[in-house]
């Protein structure tokens, strides 16, 4: 009878080793966009402790812009990021940023403020051409084809959002 108490605490105290509530949490989301997964599993039974893995995945930095006409709910937006702060892979991600926030109809994105009334001007001058030519970048269409313009004009376009 005695080895039986003594292997049942012997169980008892493996369970209980086995079963900590105080594990860490297994994964964790920032208002980022990254994902962080941490697991963790404190003390072996050999009085060591276990290694702790961290991995982390994708986080989408963008580039600041603004949207300078077109508003909630409306089918067409002007979005202007600064110049120079983008790479091709910024443009796509703010328009997909646009396009997941708002779901424009039309999108168009411009590094300068001047090109902001050529966008939709019909009949351009050959300056207001230059200009336009050389500050519009990308544009959502039927809310979700993205054609690169102007100096991007040589990639090909991509279906971006749902």
């Amino acid at each position: 009878m005695r080895r039986f108490v003594i292997l049942v605490l012997a169980l008892a105290l493996m369970t209980a080793a086995c079963n900590r509530a105080d594990d860490a949490d297994l994964t964790t989301t920032t208002a980022g966009g990254s994902q962080t997964t941490t697991t963790s599993a404190g003390t072996t039974a050999g009085g060591g402790t276990d290694d702790e893995t961290t991995t982390t995945a994708g986080t989408v930095e963008l580039p600041g812009y603004e949207i300078i006409a077109g508003d909630t709910g409306s089918d067409e937006y002007i979005i202007k990021v600064e110049p120079g702060t983008y790479t091709e892979q910024d443009l796509r991600n703010i328009m997909e940023d646009v396009v997941d926030e708002y779901s424009p109809v039309t999108a168009h994105l411009i590094d300068s403020e001047d090109a902001s009334d050529l966008v939709l001007k019909d009949d351009l001058t050959d300056t207001e051409q230059e200009l336009l030519d050389a500050h519009y970048l990308a544009r959502v269409v039927e809310g979700t084809t993205l054609e690169f313009l102007g100096p991007y004009a040589g990639l090909e376009s991509v279906h971006i959002g749902s």
